[in-house]
């Protein structure tokens, strides 16, 4: 009798842990194959340009902030693949330090003053940083010219391997 009460106590037990287990569900944010929303974007004077501007053309966005070391070697080294390979392809650095002069010496230091840079002044606090679930880390997007995201997560090899 007391191994009948074990083995029901041992088969509740384990129905109630299935019960509660969580389902994974996807990461939020965007995927190859999906169409890129359209997301306003402000420059370092403060003027708006929205992504969709760029239909027609190849793209490029990263996110990026100088206070995480390795989406800023990203930042770095894709822009120098780009401007190498001189791909047809339009740059958008998309930074999220807060602070503008920040912004400004990290772009001189990594010797990237001309490139097309984006503020999100709210930080990680801003809208498209919760929209592309950038909390999980910051990535980048090859976005085609019909606005469907062709990859993401890029290393400069891939970028080459791409467009060669």
């Amino acid at each position: 009798m007391k191994y009948v009460k074990f083995c029901l106590a041992v088969t509740i037990t384990f129905a109630l842990l299935a019960t509660s287990v969580n389902v994974s569900v996807p990461f939020a944010g965007y995927y190859p194959g999906e169409m890129i929303p359209d997301v306003v974007l402000t420059d370092l004077e403060g003027n708006r340009h929205q992504l969709h501007d760029y239909k027609g053309k190849k793209v490029v966005v990263n996110f990026w902030a100088s206070y995480d070391a390795q989406s800023r070697a990203a930042n770095v080294q894709l822009h120098n693949t780009l401007k190498m390979i001189d791909a047809d392809v339009a740059f958008l650095s998309v930074s999220f330090d807060e602070n503008r002069n920040v912004v400004e010496r990290t772009l001189a230091l990594d010797g990237m003053e001309t490139v097309s840079l984006f503020r999100e002044i709210n930080g990680t606090g801003s809208k498209l940083y919760k929209k592309f679930n950038l909390d999980k880390g910051f990535r980048n997007y090859l976005i085609g010219e019909n606005g469907v995201i062709a990859a993401m997560n890029m290393s400069p090899v891939d970028l080459k391997e791409h467009f060669r």
